[in-house]
């Protein structure tokens, strides 16, 4: 009885901390795992295009910022817990923490037996890829650290002295997410890279909105557009000279769409593509595509039949 006086009142505080030391857990375990998803993907999934590539730059970016900023609030708030306890602020004891612990281990175990199962279905359906074993590993070695630390920490009676093995899974954690994060650091594109794939993106998506445009008019007027200035082109503009993309007429139903990108979006050798065969899969520098309005398949004039508009 005397004990309960002595803690009452501070459930709230208990509640807090407990809550909070899960939920940063949680998300420093969600950054860990995009961050080294993406490795994986980078090393062993097949490349495409830059911005169709099961490697993922924004997951990458994500992850890494996740990390920088949550993992060191878990590891201050769970070590501020920790003190509390051993200082008699708080007690380990208490119904909120038991209840929340448990329920982390549920969450851990059923993640872990998820895993299990989707690893062994993969094996025998022979839909296994080296990548995809890598992730479930992952999962499972970050499941099986946080079930076993908390299992530990729901058994343990004394905090008046400090746990090696508490020790041991904090500086894991540590270890695991600076690895992480400088391994990152080492895949993600500069700012500057950045910027001019998402131009070169808008780029293919304004050739594709005139393509739509040129398509549905043409079906009415059986005509081509004698240029680009018409109000309807005017949002498709290049991002970084706010110039109307190049357009010349060819025939009655043919005509060429130029513009300039700044990267290339594909690597023919390891792709087993035939580089120019389509906007999407472009080279850097000047680019022109014949198109055709009943077929509308995008064919790259030879670089001496490229003309300026």
């Amino acid at each position: 009885m005397e004990e309960q006086d002595h803690y009452r009142g501070r459930g709230a505080l208990d509640a807090f901390l407990n809550l909070f030391c899960l939920i940063t857990l949680a998300w420093t375990s969600i950054a860990a795992g995009l961050i080294l998803f993406q490795i994986i993907d980078k090393f062993l999934s097949p490349e495409k295009l830059y911005y169709y590539n099961e490697f993922s730059q924004v997951g990458l970016k994500i992850g890494i910022a996740s990390a920088l900023i949550v993992t060191p609030i878990f590891l201050l708030v769970i070590n501020f817990l920790h003190r509390h306890y051993k200082n008699g602020v708080l007690s380990h004891q208490s119904g909120v923490y038991r209840w929340l612990t448990y329920l982390v281990l549920l969450a851990a175990a059923l993640n872990i037996i998820g895993r299990l199962i989707q690893l062994i279905f993969q094996f025998l359906d022979g839909s296994y890829t080296l990548a995809s074993v890598l992730k479930i590993l992952v999962v499972l070695l970050i499941a099986s650290g946080i079930f076993g630390y908390y299992w530990y920490d729901l058994k343990r009676t004394d905090y008046s002295q400090p746990s090696q093995i508490s020790k041991i899974f904090l500086v894991a954690v540590a270890v695991i997410i600076i690895a992480s994060i400088v391994g990152g650091f080492f895949l993600i594109d500069s700012p500057q890279i950045t910027r001019m794939k998402k131009r070169d993106q808008e780029r293919v998506m304004h050739l594709n909105n005139i393509r739509s445009i040129i398509a549905s008019d043409y079906i009415n007027v059986k005509t081509l557009p004698a240029g680009l200035s018409a109000p309807k082109f005017s949002s498709n503009i290049d991002p970084s000279t706010n110039q109307l993309y190049e357009y010349r007429v060819i025939d009655s139903n043919k005509y060429e769409l130029c513009a300039t990108f700044e990267l290339p979006a594909e690597d023919p050798s390891k792709l087993g593509y035939i580089s120019g065969e389509n906007w999407d899969y472009h080279q850097s520098g000047r680019q022109c595509f014949e198109q055709t309005v009943s077929g509308l398949d995008a064919k790259p004039l030879p670089p001496e039949a490229q003309i300026i508009r």
